[in-house]
């Protein structure tokens, strides 16, 4: 965008306070400028509203929404919002200015991020989100230009997250319509913003998730030729792998994006504090080859500007997959044999000094008076006993080494590492491998259920081929009580499960109640679930009532016999002296009471 553009705020003073000083973005609703407090002295972001807008009562209401939401969350993470205020027709945001770019801006320079500057830019991101989760509210609209990245040159500066503008109460139930149309921005609305308007915190997860794969990707998981098409498609289809897109990035990636955006709310992380977790344990358990694969020769970090937390992280990893060898024992030195002479000559005359004499023999003779004489001996060589023994040391040697590989090695192999998949993957793998792994389970307060988080014995280490092994897959975390809200309203009963680390629902029927009033909770199932798991209230429809049958001139018995088979069974009988008839009855007949209320019958007089 062309930020020399004229406009007629710049050189303004707004509130006697801000000085406009020049234009830094036009958006759907708003134009930001950076301004001066003149004030406090300091450079602030003047958010103002189109004056078209400003003429409208729930746009207004929206705009001073954001002032409100923003200023009850305090986070390194999120823009700061100072003041707020409307001058001489001008509804504005005063807001903290951070000088950088915005995470659009450096995905259109860059194309994508290795999965190391993805990560260390999504952790902050999602301790914004799960700063604002904590204090009930849902962004509802997580995407790159929202995203600002301070400093020039280096992802790994401050995160902020801007534009609570459409950001509600979770507990007010936090629709995504406004003036009859969709809020939000089509590629990176959750299925649930397009089919129902309602959304919650894992609505920002699953936005979260498309950003980390266009992060990943440099592309969005869906493009059509109109927003509706786009959002058509979020409900319909599954946003792809990453590596489907940039083939050898870390199946742990694909993973942290599929669960993040699994179309149905249920099977995606409760909210972003849970994401940032499998994030951050993603990163500590990935390796450099993982975390810079893609990466640009210049991608080193020599100002040592990355993050703490990722500082820290790699650091522990580096250690953990450090190894010292052990240091060779020293062998025994073998004297070396005294130097030849260097004269050529004296050389040859020891050579044959020390040369051995040939073995000589008797020659036949061939006549009686033929002289005996001695000739070289001609016969092959013939081992000496010592060479036997030699053989048979060496022979017996092999043996036995062979059979302590076979002992110590040749019957193991290597513990595959399976940790951090999912169960049916990891027993496929296993079986392959020709092992036969028992599956245990366990509670895990921040593994998904499903996913292995153990393995007997540990990875790497030494199992017998076509062994037994032990997996250990996660529960999800552990169950805890219900509060239970039996007689409670339903708006106090959300607040209080909400409070408790619970989402909400409401059965779609009501049941009849004697005990409990109308509109408010009979029970609440289940009566134990894992921290951010869905509970679901049942609501009384009150007590119910019965049409009460008419019964005047019937015999006594005839009249209680009727009510009993109408589900009356609490009848008095007033009776009067000789009298068998009844007279009237209360309550009277086609009124409706409940079946154990009181009825009475009176009698008359025989006539």
């Amino acid at each position: 965008m062309d930020k020399t553009l004229d406009d007629s705020l710049v050189g303004q003073v707004l509130d006697g306070r801000y000085r406009v000083d020049s234009l830094i973005a036009r958006g759907g609703m708003a134009t930001v400028y950076r301004a001066t407090d003149r004030r406090l002295d300091r450079v602030v972001a003047l958010k103002v509203m189109h004056p078209e807008l400003a003429r409208h009562d729930e746009f207004v209401s929206r705009f001073i929404r954001e002032a409100k939401t923003a200023a009850k969350l305090t986070h390194p993470n999120i823009v700061a919002v100072f003041d707020q205020y409307a001058d001489g027709g001008h509804v504005y945001l005063a807001m903290e200015y951070v000088n950088g770019q915005t995470l659009r801006e450096l995905l259109s320079d860059r194309g994508r991020f290795t999965p190391r500057e993805a990560l260390e830019i999504l952790a902050p991101v999602l301790s914004a989100l799960g700063a604002a989760h904590r204090g009930g509210m849902v962004h509802r609209d997580v995407k790159p230009e929202n995203v600002l990245i301070a400093g020039e040159g280096s992802y790994a500066h401050a995160v902020k997250v801007a534009d609570f503008g459409l950001a509600r109460s979770a507990a007010a139930g936090a629709t995504v319509s406004l003036a009859g149309m969709i809020v939000g921005t089509a590629s990176y609305l959750a299925p649930e913003q397009v089919k129902s308007g309602v959304c919650d915190a894992r609505s920002d997860v699953y936005s979260a998730g498309v950003v980390l794969y266009e992060m990943l990707t440099g592309a969005k998981p869906f493009v059509a030729d109109s927003p509706i098409q786009v959002a058509y498609r979020h409900v319909h289809d599954r946003v792809p792998e990453p590596s489907a897109e940039v083939p050898g990035l870390d199946p742990a990636l694909d993973a942290l994006v599929v669960r993040a955006t699994a179309k149905n709310a249920d099977e995606r992380p409760a909210d972003a504090n849970l994401l940032h977790a499998e994030v951050m344990r993603t990163f500590g358990n990935l390796p450099d080859s993982a975390l810079d694969f893609g990466a640009l020769p210049t991608t080193d970090d020599p100002d040592n500007t990355a993050t703490a937390e990722f500082g820290s992280l790699a650091s522990r990893r580096t250690t953990a997959h450090t190894r010292l060898m052990p240091t060779p024992e020293a062998t025994h030195a073998v004297p070396p044999p005294p130097p030849l002479p260097t004269n050529p000559t004296r050389v040859e005359t020891v050579m044959r000094s020390v040369k051995a004499p040939a073995k000589q023999v008797l020659k036949p003779r061939t006549s009686p008076n033929q002289p005996r004489e001695l000739v070289p001996a001609d016969q092959p060589w013939r081992p000496r006993r010592g060479h036997y023994a030699m053989a048979v040391v060496l022979v017996v040697a092999i043996v036995l080494g062979i059979a302590a590989w076979w002992v110590s090695s040749g019957q193991f192999r290597s513990m595959p590492s399976v940790i951090r998949r999912s169960q049916e993957a990891a027993l496929a793998e296993l079986n392959h491998d020709g092992l036969h792994p028992d599956v245990v389970t366990a509670y895990d307060d921040s593994v998904p259920a499903g996913v292995v988080i153990g393995t007997s014995p540990n990875p790497s280490s030494k199992v017998k081929k076509g062994g037994s092994v032990t997996i250990t897959v996660s529960r999800g975390p552990k169950p805890i009580p219900v509060p239970d809200q039996a007689g409670q309203s339903a708006d106090s009963a959300t607040i209080a499960l909400r409070a408790a680390g619970f989402q909400v629902a409401i059965a779609p029927d009501q049941v009849f109640s004697d005990t409990v009033g109308s509109g408010s909770v009979v029970s609440t199932t289940p009566k134990d679930a894992q921290p951010g798991s869905l509970v679901t209230l049942t609501l009384s429809k009150g007590a119910q009532t019965f049409p009460v049958p008419n019964v005047t001139g019937l015999p006594e018995d005839e009249a209680v016999a009727k009510l009993a088979a109408q589900g009356f069974t609490n009848v008095k009988v007033n009776k009067w002296f000789f009298g068998n008839t009844i007279r009237s009855q209360q309550p009277e007949a086609g009124t409706y009471a409940r079946h154990k209320d009181p009825l009475a019958l009176y009698e008359s007089p025989l006539s």
